[in-house]
């Protein structure tokens, strides 16, 4: 038991004082949140049923991740609003400087800096300000086409001008031996090559 309470002290840490101190870049963070600190060798299943089974008591869950364990801390979120539905979100990308980097500037090994992206994802039930650039409804699925239609990719432009071909023009591409919309048979496309010829073999014939 003492071995799982550690694990959990590792990715999960509870802010309920001063928030503002925590280091997140998110405006107007709720005064009692869930801060999930993921990274690249974090299970999912561990921390995604830690976070559901706690959220009722916070209400807000903040998903933190830096480096390769950005893309596993974007799973956890939006699994977690599969879960649990109604939620808005506030989706927050900078780059902060890197552990490594920081340690080896600390011991004067190395002067240069190195950087990482970070990222950081606030779910909640009830946030106070909309307009928060990187503000997610719970009704938003990421299309931003802000009424437009969306943009036809070339391969469905060449499919809908194929399609749209009249029976008149297929006549008179078979009238003059052209074909329309069919594929080379594998044989016409396929050229033969000659046979190779074994010296050794015309050698010892001779």
């Amino acid at each position: 038991m003492g071995k799982s309470k550690l694990k959990k002290k590792k990715w999960m840490k509870v802010l309920e004082d001063e928030p503002t101190e925590s280091g997140i870049p998110i405006p107007n963070l709720p005064k009692k949140f869930l801060l999930m600190r993921v990274k690249s060798g974090t299970k999912i299943r561990n921390v995604l049923g830690y976070a559901l089974k706690e959220f009722p008591n916070y209400e807000s869950v903040v998903w933190t991740a830096a480096g390769h364990g950005i893309g596993k801390a974007i799973s956890c979120a939006e699994l977690f609003k599969k879960k649990q539905e109604g939620l808005h979100q506030i989706t927050k990308l900078r780059y902060v400087e890197s552990e490594k980097s920081k340690a080896e500037n600390k011991n004067g090994t190395t002067l240069e800096t190195r950087h990482v992206p970070e990222i950081h994802i606030l779910q909640a039930a009830e946030v106070k300000d909309t307009s928060e650039p990187g503000y997610q409804a719970p009704d938003d699925r990421g299309e931003f086409l802000n009424g437009q239609e969306p943009k036809r990719t070339r391969k469905a432009a060449r499919q809908e001008a194929g399609s749209g071909m009249t029976c008149i023009d297929a006549e008179e591409f078979a009238a003059m031996g052209l074909r329309t919309g069919q594929k080379r048979p594998k044989k016409e496309q396929q050229t033969e090559a000659p046979p190779k010829k074994n010296k050794k073999r015309e050698n010892d014939d001779r």
